[in-house]
C-alpha cells in the first residue's frame, strides 16, 4: 500500500508517460505541478487523479512489465526541512481516467 502525502503539503506533482518499445519525446510529455501556483479547481482535480490512481489496502500493486507496455509514472514531493518523496507507477491499460485526463489535458510540460 502507497501512503500519500496530504495534498496541502505537497509542493510539487509530477506525471510522466513512460515505456514501450522506442523512447519518443511527444509521447513522453512530463507534466509537472507546482501546487502552490495551482487554481482551486486544479488541485482538486489533482487530488482526485491521484487518489484514484494510488494502490489501496488489499489491492495489489500495478506490477508494469513487457516491453511494449507504457505506464504512467507519479511523484509527489514535499518540500520542508527534509524532502519526502512518494513514487508510484500505473500501467496505461490500468490508468483511471482522472490520471489520464491530467496527464492529457492539464499543467504545463
Amino acid at each position: 500500500m502507497i501512503r500519500l502525502p496530504p495534498l496541502d503539503e505537497a509542493t510539487v506533482v509530477r506525471v510522466t508517460r513512460e515505456g514501450g518499445l522506442a523512447y519518443l519525446p511527444g509521447l513522453a510529455r512530463p507534466r509537472s505541478f507546482q501546487l502552490g501556483d495551482c487554481t482551486d479547481a486544479l488541485r482538486q482535480q489533482i487530488g482526485d487523479a491521484l487518489q484514484s490512481a494510488v494502490p489501496h489496502a488489499g489491492q495489489p500493486g500495478a506490477t508494469v512489465s513487457g516491453g511494449d507496455q507504457r505506464f504512467y509514472r507519479v511523484e509527489v514531493l514535499v518540500q520542508g526541512t527534509e524532502e519526502i518523496s512518494v513514487s508510484f507507477e500505473v500501467p496505461e491499460a490500468e490508468a483511471p481516467e482522472a490520471l489520464v485526463h491530467l496527464w492529457k489535458d492539464a499543467g504545463t510540460p
